[in-house]
This record gives structure tokens, C-alpha cells and sequence, in this order.
């Protein structure tokens, strides 16, 4: 078996009220964790959730094809879904194999780990903001059970969700403005 160059994936963590640029057109934004604000051509600044993808105009065009783009838009309207791969591709008219590599090949990801990441991601969001149980959280972002959520959380950000939420409260950041 052939092996393919795995693309580097360099990761920056942003200090509040830092700005970032976005100048290259291979620059590919995550939300991770929490929220941002985006200042695109318009000046106006809008609010990106953690799970978005934020991709330049011309890079959207030229990498991010349309199955991909709808799959990631179902899953980041409905990330409390049972979605499959299967299930995925049927939504985006492809074959589960053809699906599965075109997403990998634009997010770096299988689909699968990527809604992994954005359930968590949704989370820990959730955790900052709202005072909801950890039942009702695990629940909204799609885990069947509290245990199963805990478990998740805890494996990605080290820390217990009722720990993380103590720990984001007593040291609130500030959302992240970013130039595009």
C-alpha cells in the first residue's frame, strides 16, 4: 500500500485581543473553542461559533467542492444527529467511499473524527456560556449518555466538563477579532 504525504497542520493558539490576518491562501481556520469575530471585506464583523470552518473566498472555490460543503453544513446544523458516513454521503449524492475521501482530503479528517471534534468543540461552548446540566449537554451536542460525554471531554481537553467550566469562569476570555 502506497502511503500519501500527510499535509503539516500548524496550530496557533491566539492571546486575547490578538488579530490575525489571513493573507495566504491556503490559511484554513478551525473554531475550536468558543467564539471569534471575523472582519471580511464588508468591514462588518460576524460572529463565528466554535465547529466553523472559515475558509478565504478563493480558497473555497478552488478546494472545498460542494458535497463537502453541504456535508459539513448538516453537520453543523444537526451535530446531536446520529450521522453516519453512510448516512452523510447519501445526503450529499455520493458513494460512502467517494465521500469519505473527499472530506478527508479537504478537512484532514474522516468524517466521523471531525464531528468527534465538533460535538466537543459545541461543548465546551456550551460549558462557558450556559448553566445547562451535563446531562442536557451531552444530550444537545449528540452523546447518548453523560458518562460517554465525560469520558470524550475529558480523553480531548484533559480535564473533567464540570472542572472545565469552573476553570473558564474563573478566568473568562475575551472573544478573538480576526482580520480576513
Amino acid at each position: 500500500m502506497k502511503s500519501r504525504p500527510v499535509p503539516s497542520l500548524v496550530v496557533h493558539r491566539l492571546t486575547e485581543g490578538s488579530q490575525l490576518v489571513l493573507s495566504d491562501a491556503d490559511t484554513v481556520i478551525l473554531v475550536v473553542r468558543g467564539t471569534c469575530a471575523i472582519r471580511g471585506a464588508t468591514q462588518k464583523l460576524e460572529r463565528v461559533e466554535a465547529g466553523t470552518l472559515v475558509l478565504r473566498r478563493g480558497q473555497a472555490n478552488r478546494t472545498l467542492d460542494q458535497c463537502v460543503a453541504r456535508a459539513l453544513g448538516l453537520l453543523q446544523a444537526e451535530p446531536a444527529k446520529r450521522w453516519t458516513v453512510q448516512s452523510l454521503a447519501r445526503a450529499v449524492g455520493l458513494s460512502r467511499a467517494a465521500f469519505a475521501r473527499r472530506f478527508a482530503a479537504v478537512s484532514g479528517r474522516s468524517p466521523v473524527r471531525y464531528l468527534s471534534e465538533l460535538r466537543l468543540a459545541l461543548a465546551a461552548s456550551l460549558l462557558e456560556s450556559t448553566d445547562d446540566s451535563l446531562a442536557e449537554l451531552a444530550s444537545r451536542v449528540g452523546y447518548t449518555s453523560e458518562f460517554a460525554f465525560s469520558r470524550a471531554f475529558k480523553r480531548k481537553h484533559g480535564v473533567a466538563p464540570g472542572s472545565f467550566r469552573r476553570l473558564s469562569r474563573a478566568t473568562h476570555f475575551q472573544p478573538l477579532s480576526l482580520a480576513a
